[in-house]
């Protein structure tokens, strides 16, 4: 790191990720670009994780702890970007890991292209469990996530949303940083806010994010329920501008499968069968063509669950915060 001030600040929000603040905080110092600052800025964890990164710092210069007391994400991402001393600015979380080169592939394109205001990568979900793995393919299969790219494509382009984004600093100074009032969806915010202002966003599939996913149907319907209501926040905010054609798939199949059982609970039989059998119908040819392209070894059974999980939960939480503004419950994290 220079003497005078970092190239890149990455800004690390925790709460409660003590047994994996290490490993996020290590894929860091480790990457081919030296020229950093890590700024871990914890949410008042009640479990090792303050602690842990206290003694990282003590052998890591580049590593500094903040304290976030507004606890959520975005009030973290501010306060680091206050503290950051560094031309660019990258979100890591502390659940991830990076790929050894993903900030100097970043800085290379922002470095080449002045008129891209932020780079993210690919991400790759990591599990321990047969459903964990189920999990983690649906989230990287086009059926899963429409054509949210940053999940499983393989050519750079240009996208509108930076996954763990490595941000020119002064473009997010001037376009107010994150939202606080946005608990979900505040990275996919300040890129609609970027964009707004001429700016380009890039993706680049060989800088590699690995992230643990939920290991369980249950927290990954919660998730992704509290994902469906922090979309709403946000189109609620930023009007249709906010909204791509994939966010309207998965509340209008919970809707079309609603109407399918009233059309079958007053015995319009037909009716029902033509608006319910499609998505079963669907997941008969995903399920097994997500199976063949991850090389086998998935559960068909677990694979439906995570499908099925992932669009009704988002749908249902997307209809919760369009029509009643329910707003995001608090942030899944374990409790220690």
């Amino acid at each position: 790191m220079s003497a005078a001030s970092p190239a890149v600040s990455v800004l690390m929000p925790t709460l409660n990720e003590g047994p994996t603040v290490a490993a996020a905080v290590e894929s860091v110092l480790e990457q081919s670009f030296a020229d950093l600052e890590v700024l871990v800025v914890d949410g008042l964890s009640e479990d090792s994780c303050a602690e842990t990164v206290r003694e990282l710092a003590v052998r890591q210069p580049q590593v500094r702890l903040l304290e976030n007391p507004g606890r959520l994400i975005p009030h973290a991402l501010n306060i680091g970007l206050a503290h950051a001393r560094g031309r660019y600015v990258a979100r890591v979380d502390a659940h991830a890991t990076i790929s050894r080169t993903y900030l100097e592939r970043a800085v290379a394109i922002l470095e080449a292209e002045p008129g891209v205001a932020a780079v993210g990568g690919r991400r790759v979900g990591v599990a321990r469990t047969r459903t964990g793995r189920a999990i983690a393919a649906a989230l990287s299969s086009p059926f899963g996530v429409g054509d949210s790219i940053n999940h499983y494509a393989t050519e750079a382009q240009d996208t509108d949303h930076a996954s763990f984004g490595v941000f020119r600093a002064d473009a997010v100074r001037a376009v107010g940083g994150w939202d606080e009032a946005l608990a979900v969806n505040e990275d996919v915010d300040l890129d609609l806010r970027l964009q707004e202002q001429g700016h380009r966003i890039r993706f680049d599939p060989e800088m590699l994010i690995h992230w643990r996913i939920r290991e369980t149907l249950r927290d990954f319907g919660r998730q992704y329920r509290r994902y469906g209501r922090g979309k709403a926040a946000m189109v609620r905010k930023n009007g249709p501008a906010a909204v791509r054609p994939r966010h309207l798939a998965a509340p209008g199949l919970v809707l079309m499968l609603g109407a399918s059982a009233l059309a079958a609970a007053t015995g319009r039989r037909r009716v029902a069968t033509v608006l319910g059998l499609p998505y079963p119908a669907a997941l008969a040819v995903a399920v097994p063509r997500t199976i063949r392209s991850a090389g086998g070894g998935l559960d068909a059974g677990r694979l439906a669950g995570a499908f099925a999980t992932m669009h009704l939960a988002w749908g249902v939480g997307f209809l919760e915060g369009i029509t009643t503004r329910a707003q995001p419950t608090g942030a899944s994290v374990r409790r220690p």
